[in-house]
């Protein structure tokens, strides 16, 4: 069973509804007190009807208390009030305080029916209007409904409104559900991609590794018995190889765990304060065209596409250097501009911001010319996300 919300509590552990405010209740209420007090004559001087038309008029005014609950059912339920106030009662004085009561059957009536119920639900009110436009002395006549039922279809097409805005919005929220559970999955599948980049490189660098302890390992049995000195800085490389090896394997394990602690994933905007901690030159960033966040995969790629190209720039103070981010209408541009590492050195950054830009279907130009390296990489904006 759905739990009762703050503002219907009240309804559901005293009537036992969960579809009813305490806003349905004060205006039955109300509209009851006034009723009874139109046909007592307290206010009026027509006829004193007495408590019998006190407890019969709550006929046409207290199924406003079960409207929103059952619409159809409070709508014949005041026809048949007003039918029976009209034949048993007679000609009183009710509509100040029963025709607000149709206005309002007729408004919930088009915010919670369908097409068909509502033709229904009109119906039923056209009978209640004309009762009371044969019982009622102010109303005069029966042809007061010629000018009552358009107002109560103008109360129900309020309602309609009210029902196709409040469609609206639930598809809304639903369409928002769905786009924040893609961003998610693609936010994922960026991470997972990640991890099997750093796990390819971690099978690269233990292959090396190995072949640095391997090397030296033969290198010092060689000279063991001729060569004791070289030996042992043979097996002292051996040592530190394996301490650098195990360093780094803890390194990539601690970050591929999944039940490490995490913290959001960085995006462009972040890149003022990754370039402020960047070890190389002094470096300027520049952002042009019209800055907007993009999906989640591909602002953690351009992240990282940038942190890696600072890594071929050369540690010097006296050397400037720029990244520009430049937002096109259908790619991103990324363009790193500074004095170069060797290109040895180089070339791993290089190779992970290729491998980056790949995943994206987008591409990687470097060119090196007298120290200065100059590195684009262009990555387009899937449709849709323009």
């Amino acid at each position: 069973m759905r739990q009762p919300t703050r503002r219907n509590w009240f309804t559901a552990l005293v009537l036992g509804q969960h579809d009813l405010g305490i806003g349905d209740v004060a205006l039955a209420v109300v509209l009851s007190l006034y009723a009874v007090d139109l046909v007592t004559g307290h206010n009026s001087k027509h006829l004193d009807g007495g408590w019998t038309a006190a407890v019969a008029v709550l006929l046409m005014t207290g199924p406003v208390l079960f409207a929103r609950w059952q619409p159809l059912a409070a709508a014949a339920a005041l026809a048949l009030g007003a039918g029976l106030n009209w034949i048993l009662i007679g000609h009183l004085i009710r509509c100040g305080a029963t025709l607000p009561a149709v206005f309002y059957v007729a408004f919930v009536i088009g915010s919670r029916c369908h097409r068909r119920d509502v033709m229904v639900g009109i119906a039923l009110l056209a009978v209640s209007l004309v009762c009371q436009g044969w019982s009622d002395p102010k109303l005069g006549s029966p042809s007061v409904a010629i000018v009552m039922v358009p107002i109560s279809l103008a109360f129900m097409g309020a309602g309609r409104l009210l029902r196709s805005r409040n469609a609206k919005i639930s598809e809304l929220e639903i369409r928002t559900a769905e786009l924040r559970a893609q961003r998610e999955l693609n936010a994922k599948m960026a991470v997972d991609a990640d991890r099997a980049r750093i796990a390819g490189d971690l099978d690269e660098f233990l292959h090396d590794q190995v072949t640095k302890i391997a090397s030296a390992a033969s290198a010092g049995r060689a000279t063991l018995e001729s060569q004791p000195d070289e030996a042992q800085d043979a097996f002292v490389s051996i040592q530190e190889t394996g301490r650098e090896t195990l360093t780094h394997m803890r390194d990539v394990v601690r970050s591929l765990q999944d039940n490490a602690p995490t913290e959001p994933q960085p995006v462009l905007r972040q890149l003022d304060r990754l370039i402020s901690q960047s070890a190389s030159s002094e470096i300027q960033l520049q952002v042009n065209g019209d800055p907007r966040m993009l999906p989640p995969g591909l602002e953690l790629s351009g992240y990282r596409i940038v942190e890696h190209l600072l890594l071929t720039l050369a540690e010097d103070g006296s050397s400037r250097a720029s990244v520009g981010v430049t937002f096109q209408p259908d790619a991103l541009e990324l363009r790193v501009v500074g004095a170069s590492v060797r290109e040895s050195d180089a070339r791993p950054a290089l190779a992970a911001a290729t491998e980056r830009a790949v995943l994206h279907g987008g591409t990687l130009r470097s060119n090196l010319s007298k120290g200065l390296r100059e590195t684009v990489v262009q990555i387009p904006i899937p449709l849709g996300q323009v």
